[in-house]
């Protein structure tokens, strides 16, 4: 497999590999997060383009690769059935993730997230539709982000769109404006479910302080009232401070 079919192939899987926080050895051909490993290979005998796939333990161990899809590949230069391969690894990549593909309209565009809530949690498609309600600028930029990636990618969404607007909040130190931001946060944070707990304090607000001491006060001054979220809060900066991985995920 020369590097233009490899660059054509993981160059469908860029989104998904970036929001997974994938590495990838020197070859580029094998990809490992926390969770799941993924190797592209070329059977030329077979003709395949192939996709193996293996789980990862808690201990960083990596398991047996099985084969999770293959692709006819019979002309070894044809880069547009690279580029349909490399879809065809997306599809399977995202079911192995458990990522779901987004909604779209009677119209074929875009469907925006509900706001009803499911369950008894408040879901990321709820906390992703009182986003855009308060922020409706970010609307358009949803609606590429899901065209782009075929789902909704929902920490690379908020590390783009509210972590930011959070770090401006803290700057400007409104305190009826950060009150109110914060208090939209303190309640997805106490009645969501765990995807919108993580991001919550996760994305949105470790993110937004990082290592901006002055942010860091301005928002535990406003989480006084909210014990939930500001332990929260003060426990994943302190671990930010300290993970490797964490301050990566969260480079803008």
């Amino acid at each position: 497999m020369n590097s233009q079919i490899l660059e054509k192939i993981t160059e469908q899987l860029k989104g998904i590999i970036e929001s997974g926080n994938f590495a990838v050895d020197d070859e580029k051909t094998v990809f490992t997060n926390d969770k799941l490993s993924f190797k592209i290979s070329h059977d030329e005998e077979r003709k395949l383009l192939l996709l193996d796939v293996a789980g990862v333990s808690d201990s960083g161990e990596v398991g047996e690769y099985e084969n999770a899809s293959s692709w006819l590949f019979e002309n070894p230069e044809d880069l547009r059935d690279a580029e349909s391969a490399g879809l065809d690894f997306l599809d399977t990549l995202k079911g192995k993730l458990g990522i779901r593909f987004a909604r779209t309209g009677k119209n074929g565009e875009i469907a925006m997230p509900s706001k009803e809530k499911t369950g008894n949690s408040l879901n990321i498609e709820v906390f992703c539709a009182k986003t855009l309600a308060v922020y409706p600028q970010f609307k358009d930029e949803y609606k590429a982000h899901v065209s782009r990636y075929g789902t909704f990618l929902y920490i690379d969404f908020f590390k783009t769109t509210l972590m930011p607007k959070v770090g401006e909040a803290l700057d400007e130190n409104n305190k009826k404006n950060i009150k109110k931001l914060f208090t939209m946060l303190n309640e997805f944070y106490t009645d969501g479910d765990r995807a919108v707990q993580n991001v919550v304090v996760g994305v949105v607000l470790c993110g937004a302080v990082a290592d901006n001491e002055a942010r860091y006060n301005t928002a535990l001054e406003a989480l006084e009232e909210m014990a939930y979220l500001k332990t929260a809060f003060v426990n994943i900066v302190a671990r930010y401070k300290k993970d490797k991985k964490l301050r990566e995920m969260l480079k803008a």
